[in-house]
């Protein structure tokens, strides 16, 4: 390919992001981003090996036999419908070619290659299902270029690991490697839950398009994906239930010295934890599953979290924090561990007890210090103790984070506890920046363990902080929300309700955007609006509940072509902004479809196309306006342009 991952990696990023150069920012040290990426297109293969009831080259019952007599640049085609029933072993070949085991239908009968299956998809598969207490595929040392594509992978009674890549190897050259899952249902038990769906250790895995549910278990964690004995990682546009924590990195001792989990992607997910898994919903099912927290850091470096959806989580075997940074050195077994080079930015976090709890040390035992974490253009919305249990703290920062920093967030936490909590004095939280945010200083403002409210706890557990910039609503004097109590430079309007956002809905579902005239327009301090940036932050999560994502260019990677910047692209909706219609041309060397999305990724059906003889022209009088998205499929990619209706 003429462009390397690297090149589509730094395009779609300046593409939706407000860029800040990565390396320094007021003398802060910021996060380095992972430093090897994982190409997911489905490869191409030369070779078949059937597999079926009657006239195929294996029988149904003989799939082992089938894998291990496939050569690299071979696709296993499995019977549609029909259950096998592992565990499988995936084995060691000689040779860098893929070897495909996929479902034997046409690709039409399965999402496109940048769409995300759902359990609808279900009766047209072929199903690989674990034994009681077992696993439905499993790796040998040093297995590597397995692609999974188009089928269910499930548990058909409790099972510890649905899929179980890695044996503990001791060395990071005998781990499995290069392993794919594109469009997979992978899914627990529907009763009786299965502890993990895919435990994650080797190197270059990676899980797009897909979705993994009912991994949950009482009494002990369960994950969606664990990993803590590999590196190089990627996880896109899935859908994700783990009633523990739905992903989580660390949690368990590498086998391999000095291993950290390095290189990690994780972008455009749906996190969800279903409500009838919450004791005392009026949809709970009955079983008190154990409910930790929606993403974990234990043991990572060079993290890149993005445009992600975090939904639902509630204090129960945790007090309700949704995101953690939390190392974890195993009871001191292995002292190299810490969380470092996160870089969490453009996602949403809804309905939750709690927002971040980002700790410096292992609570027991020494580490090395969490460092270098950026927290940059979220939204948080509808955090609430008394909803979702726990105290409602906004952040956590507990003894000895370094270089943190905290930009242009927007956080709806108006019946929240805190904003900022603090504690841990025997180790000051270094090169901390709390800039351009918005938040309510809530009951309790920034508090500090033993040191009050405001400017003494931040003085303490924060030596040398910048602290400006910020709106903190709903300030009194009872809870410590008055200027005198905060450094120079910060805005107190009011209640969050009347700080002039489009829409506040009760800091539910609003429409966080200001007002223009607002105040705060460009009033951060690189001339932004304070807060994070509400369209960028929608375009970058656009696709997360439908399910479609730019994960791959192409739909092998054997076409040789240029990835093509939607700012500069032959492609560009005109005109923008526009009021009745918008033109988009076509192309002469691709075939085209077009559609137009809410902001939420939804199809909107109230608009007509109109092929014309030199482009897609879409009605657009029925539209109120707005912000709107329009998607430009082709035969080689899609692109998505954003486009404002106005009168």
């Amino acid at each position: 390919m003429k462009n390397s991952i690297i090149t589509r990696f730094r395009l779609y990023y300046n593409f939706i992001c407000v860029v800040i150069p990565f390396g320094f920012l007021n003398g802060q040290v910021l996060p380095e981003m992972p430093q090897e990426w994982i190409e997911t297109c489905v490869p191409k293969t030369d070779k078949t090996i059937t597999v079926c009831s009657v006239g195929c080259m294996f029988l149904n019952t003989q799939l082992q036999q089938a894998i291990q007599a496939a050569t690299p640049g071979t696709t296993i085609l499995l019977e549609q419908g029909v259950s096998y029933t592992g565990p499988y072993d995936l084995s060691e070949k000689n040779g860098d070619g893929w070897i495909i085991i996929r479902t034997s239908i046409d690709d039409h009968l399965l999402p496109a290659a940048n769409e995300r299956i759902n359990p609808g998809t279900g009766p047209k598969l072929a199903k690989i299902l674990a034994k009681p207490g077992l696993s439905a595929i499993k790796t040998k040392t040093r297995a590597h270029h397995y692609y999974f594509l188009g089928i269910e992978i499930a548990a058909a009674d409790f099972s510890w690991n649905v899929v179980e890549i890695g044996s503990g190897e001791k060395d990071i050259d005998d781990l499995p490697h290069d392993i794919t899952f594109d469009r997979v249902y992978l899914h627990g038990h529907k009763t009786l839950g299965s502890r993990r769906g895919i435990a994650m250790n080797g190197r270059r895995i990676a899980v797009v398009n897909s979705w993994l549910s009912d991994f949950k278990e009482v009494g002990f964690d369960s994950q969606a994906i664990c990993a803590w004995n590999g590196k190089t990682f990627k996880v896109v546009n899935n859908y994700l239930e783990g009633a523990g924590e739905n992903i989580m990195f660390g949690g368990a001792k590498p086998s391999i010295t000095n291993l950290l989990c390095a290189d990690i992607e994780v972008r455009q997910n749906h996190f969800y934890k279903p409500l009838s898994w919450r004791v005392g919903d009026p949809s709970y099912e009955g079983t008190h599953w154990t409910i930790k927290n929606l993403f974990e850091l234990k043991n990572a470096d060079r993290v890149w979290v993005q445009g992600n959806i975090f939904e639902n989580n509630w204090s129960d075997a945790q007090t309700g924090f949704a995101v953690l940074f939390t190392p974890r050195t195993e009871a001191g077994s292995c002292p190299w561990i810490t969380v470092q080079n996160v870089t969490f930015e453009q996602n949403i976090i809804r309905h939750t007890g709690s927002g971040f709890n980002i700790s410096g040390m292992d609570n027991n035992y020494s580490t090395i210090h969490t460092n270098r974490i950026i927290l940059r253009n979220n939204l948080i919305e509808d955090l609430n103790g008394n909803t979702w249990g726990g105290d409602g703290r906004t952040l956590q920062v507990l003894g000895g984070v370094h270089h943190l920093t905290v930009d242009h967030n927007t956080f709806i936490n108006h019946l929240g506890g805190t904003f900022i909590n603090a504690d841990g004095p025997n180790f000051p939280n270094e090169n901390f920046i709390y800039l351009n945010n918005i938040a309510s200083n809530a009951v309790y403002g920034l508090h500090g363990s033993g040191k009050g409210i405001g400017k003494p706890a931040l003085n303490f557990y924060f030596p040398g902080a910048e602290f400006k910039h910020n709106v903190l609503t709903d300030g009194k004097a009872s809870n410590g929300g008055t200027i005198a109590n905060y450094p120079e430079g910060n805005y107190f309007p009011g209640p969050m309700k009347d700080i002039g956002f489009q829409a506040f809905n009760m800091g539910i579902g609003g429409d966080y955007r200001l007002l223009t005239g607002s105040t705060f327009n460009g009033a951060g301090s690189d001339g932004m609006d304070i807060g994070a940036d509400i369209e960028g932050l929608q375009l970058a999560t656009t696709g997360v509940l439908s399910g479609i994502n730019q994960v791959c260019d192409e739909s092998t990677t054997n076409i040789d072509q240029d990835i093509i910047n939607p700012e500069i692209s032959e492609f560009q909706p005109r005109p923008n902004p526009g009021s009745n219609s918008v033109f988009i041309p076509f192309s002469d060397e691709h075939q085209t479809s077009v559609l137009m999305m809410d902001l939420e990724g939804q199809r909107i059906n109230t608009t007509q196309v109109n092929q014309l003889t030199d482009g897609w022209e879409i009605e657009t009088s029925s539209l109120q306006n707005g912000v709107y998205i329009i998607q430009v499929r082709t035969d080689r990619n899609i692109q998505l342009f954003r486009w404002v209706k106005v009168d």
